[in-house]
C-alpha cells in the first residue's frame, strides 16, 4: 500500500479517536469547521460585498460585510473599516435635506451597534476597537454637522464613554490620546477599500482632535503631517512628503501617496 496513503488512514483514524474519546468543545468544532468553509466561501462574499458597495446598495454592501465578518470574526480592521464606511456612506440616501441629520443617527448606531458586537472577538485589540469607536461618531459629525444635535451630550459624550470603557481594560493616560494617533492606520484601511473620501474624513477629524494633545509641540507636528497627507490626497502633488515618508507613524499611508 502506498506509504502515503497509509499515513493519511492513520491520521484520519487518531483524529476520529480523540474526537471519540474527547469530544470537541462545540466553539472549538465551529471553529474547525469554519477552516474549511473560509477557503470557498470568503472569495464569494468579498466579490459580493465590492459588488454592492459599486453598486451604491448600502443596506447589501453591509450585509455582505458581515457575512465576510461572520467567517472572519478576529478581524478586528474589517469591522472597522465596514462600519466606517456603512456610518459615513449614504448621506444622499435620505430624502431631504432636513432628514440628512436623522439618517445619519441610523447609520451611526448601527454601525457602532456591530463594532460592539466585534468586541466579543477582539482579544488583546479590544482597546483598539474601543478607541475606533470612540472615533467613530466624531468623524460622523464631521460630516454631518447637525447630527450632533441629536446625540445626548453630543459627539464628545459618545467619545468619553467608550473611552472609560477602553481606560478599565487598560488603565492609561494614554488612552485618551492613542485614539487620535491610531487615525492614520484607519485612513489607510479605507484608502486601500476604495474609499478615499471617508479617508478624507478620518484625516479631516484627526487634525481638528489633534488640539487635545497635550504636548504643544507634538500637536503641531502631528497637525502638520497630517495635513500633508490630506493635501497630497486631495490633488496637491507639489507637497513636499519627506516628512511623512520619514515617520514611522505615517507607514500604514505611505502605499497611497505615490
Amino acid at each position: 500500500m502506498n506509504t502515503r496513503l497509509v499515513r493519511a488512514a492513520g491520521a484520519a483514524a487518531c483524529f476520529a479517536g480523540a474526537g471519540f474519546l474527547l469530544p470537541p468543545d462545540a466553539a472549538v468544532a465551529r471553529e474547525v469547521a469554519a477552516w474549511f468553509v473560509r477557503p470557498v466561501a470568503l472569495p464569494f462574499a468579498w466579490k459580493d460585498q465590492q459588488a454592492a458597495q459599486k453598486r451604491g446598495d448600502t443596506a447589501e454592501a453591509f450585509a455582505r460585510a458581515q457575512q465576510i465578518l461572520d467567517l472572519l470574526p478576529a478581524w478586528t480592521d474589517g469591522y472597522a473599516v465596514f462600519a466606517y464606511r456603512f456610518a459615513l456612506d449614504g448621506g444622499s440616501l435620505a430624502v431631504s435635506y432636513a432628514e440628512r441629520a436623522s439618517a445619519a443617527l441610523q447609520r451611526l448606531r448601527i454601525a457602532l451597534a456591530w463594532l460592539e458586537a466585534g468586541r466579543n472577538h477582539a482579544g488583546r485589540r479590544e482597546v483598539e476597537l474601543l478607541q475606533t469607536m470612540a472615533f467613530l461618531p466624531e468623524v460622523a459629525v464631521t460630516q454631518e454637522p447637525r447630527l450632533a444635535e441629536l446625540l445626548p451630550g453630543g459627539a464628545v459624550a459618545l467619545t468619553d464613554a467608550y473611552l472609560a470603557q477602553a481606560e478599565v481594560i487598560h488603565p492609561s493616560p494614554a488612552v485618551r490620546e492613542q485614539y487620535i494617533f491610531l487615525q492614520p492606520e484607519r485612513a489607510a484601511a479605507l484608502l486601500a477599500a476604495g474609499d478615499r473620501r471617508a479617508a478624507l474624513l478620518v484625516l479631516d477629524t484627526a487634525i481638528s482632535r489633534s488640539a487635545e494633545v497635550r504636548d504643544r509641540e507634538l500637536a503641531t507636528e502631528w497637525r502638520t503631517r497630517l495635513d500633508e497627507v490630506r493635501r497630497w490626497l486631495r490633488g496637491d502633488t507639489s507637497v513636499d512628503l519627506t516628512a511623512v515618508r520619514a515617520d514611522p507613524r505615517m507607514h500604514d499611508l505611505l502605499p497611497h501617496l505615490r
